[in-house]
């Protein structure tokens, strides 16, 4: 946790020396508002926690040594963009739903770089009249190293900075790769990616004001149905999340925007007309720190807009809840 370096102690300690002039109490008084001015500020050190598990594993507190999870989550798809941007409702007899759990971990390897893994296992359900079909099986599994550049709170009147650069493993199945008649085994993107991601956050506690952009690539693959090597487009991300801490130290209340756009795809060297997409999405978390090891964390989202908000992308509404342990 932050040392703070209090008015109080510094008052102890000096008033051990007694029986000095009144110069040196005149000097005495000036340190202390000089030590209390530049001292770190009891907000700042609420407001590097509050944001820490507010969407996902999100990081370290800046005490703990590691971190693991685990996170259970339920969307339902409720329609899709075209490649016009028109959205087009499920039909009544089809209805299809995405079940995910994904254990976590993060370790601190050193003061301003921290490791974590992950490994999601996807189930999809999928119905079309009379027919119906549940599949599923382990998504594509990632690593990421976070390097904190400036860390919160450090340069008063600034934000943080850090990044992180991650990659993903093709352990997921692609659509062709799973089984008719609904082809509910997808569980991944089933390539090989790595993506360079930035952060930047503003405390004011206890208020929080966080901004993440990332850049994901994608190596290509062979399609295992028609032979021609497939290759996905770029992939760019960004969110912008504001939350107050609601109960200091323990609960916080945080709401994010976000947007996804990704690149046409290319088979055989050459680009797919209209099939690049994008989507956007609102999120609305919250965490409580039941004791000081432990947090649970809920997030509702929805990715569901009127025609023009998204393109070859599904409209979903759903949940995520986890828990977080973290060691020190």
């Amino acid at each position: 946790m932050l040392q703070r370096l209090s008015v109080a102690d510094v008052g102890r300690s000096r008033h051990r020396v007694a029986g000095r002039s009144r110069r040196k109490s005149s000097t005495l008084l000036l340190l202390l508002v000089t030590l209390a001015a530049f001292a770190p500020q009891p907000v700042r050190a609420a407001a590097c926690c509050v944001s820490a598990t507010s969407f996902g594993a999100g990081r370290l507190l800046i005490w703990e040594d590691f971190a693991a999870g685990i996170q259970v989550g339920h969307a339902r798809v409720l329609g899709q963009w075209d490649a016009g941007g028109a959205l087009h409702w499920n039909p009544p007899e089809y209805s299809e739903g995405v079940s995910q759990l994904q254990p976590w971990a993060i370790v601190r390897m050193q003061e301003r770089v921290q490791l974590q893994g992950w490994a999601p296992v996807l189930v999809n359900d999928r119905a079309s009249g009379s027919v119906s079909q549940v599949a599923g099986g382990l998504g594509d599994i990632g690593a990421a190293a976070r390097f904190e550049l400036v860390a919160i709170g450090a340069l008063r009147g600034f934000p943080s900075l850090a990044a992180t650069v991650a990659g993903t493993a093709p352990t997921g199945r692609r659509i062709e790769q799973t089984s008719p008649p609904l082809f509910a085994g997808t569980t991944g993107r089933g390539a090989w990616s790595g993506s360079l991601a930035v952060e930047s956050e503003y405390p004011l506690a206890p208020y929080f004001l966080r901004l993440d952009a990332s850049m994901t690539g994608f190596l290509s693959f062979e399609r295992s149905d028609t032979g021609q090597q497939q290759h996905y487009g770029p992939l760019l991300r960004a969110s912008l999340s504001a939350g107050r801490e609601i109960v200091p130290g323990e609960v916080v209340l945080a709401l994010a925007a976000l947007g996804e756009w990704e690149g046409a795809l290319q088979l055989d060297g050459a680009l797919v007309p209209g099939s690049q997409d994008h989507v956007y999405s609102l999120a609305a978390s919250l965490s409580w720190r039941c004791n000081p090891h432990s947090t649970l964390v809920g997030t509702l989202s929805n990715s569901v807009w009127p025609h023009g908000f998204g393109m070859n992308q599904d409209a979903r509404i759903g949940f995520t809840i986890g828990a977080r342990y973290g060691h020190f």
